[in-house]
């Protein structure tokens, strides 16, 4: 934990998970893809982190209901403290294995006009992300209007791997853009 431009800052492994780079790249990315625009009443975020995503959802959508999933404690308890991530009437936090609990909502037929997935372990990505079958299970909790947005990396062992989710993507939406920002690749998609 350190600041950055005036902001509470988490790294893991030195690497960036929240503070004002993550919130710039997530900014630019929303941006791009129009997501303001959308008009998502729920939303499924995957990776608390410092909460850098829940608090820009809140701010694009203020009524909008998040289901924020993490599989660290310490995470949790760190967006709790420090960045000021609660659970309330909007934001409901839950301690899970993101792959897990998505298979958990299938069973509950839970649907979401929102889902993110900015799930990573310092600088590096769960494999799990770029498979196929977890694309299709987060499909399925896609609501009709929905839109699914991946926040991936695309340097190094990333950048076939990006290509791949890429592919991956393409196969099973109708609707996928891309950008590249810094050493991140971010994916849009929707049915």
């Amino acid at each position: 934990m350190n600041e950055e431009q005036g902001k509470m800052k988490l790294l893991v492994n030195r690497s960036p998970q929240s503070g004002a780079y993550i919130e710039n790249l997530w900014k630019h990315a929303c941006k791009h893809f129009s997501i303001q625009t959308q008009q998502p009443t729920n939303a499924l975020v995957l990776g608390v982190g410092g909460g850098t995503v829940i608090s820009l959802l809140s701010g694009y959508f203020p009524k909008i209901k998040q289901t924020c999933v993490d599989i660290d404690k310490a995470i949790i308890d760190i967006a709790q403290k420090y960045f000021n991530i609660r659970s309330d009437r909007y934001i409901h936090i839950v301690q899970a294995d993101a792959k897990l609990y998505v298979k958990k909502l299938l069973g509950q037929n839970r649907t979401f006009d929102c889902i993110i997935v900015d799930l990573s372990v310092g600088p590096h990505i769960p494999s799990f992300i770029e498979q196929k079958q977890f694309i299709v299970q987060l499909k399925k909790l896609l609501s009709p209007k929905g839109f699914l947005c991946i926040n991936y990396l695309r340097e190094k062992e990333y950048k076939m791997k990006s290509d791949h989710l890429f592919v991956t993507l393409t196969s099973l939406f109708s609707t996928v853009k891309d950008y590249g920002i810094a050493l991140n690749r971010f994916f849009f998609v929707q049915c």
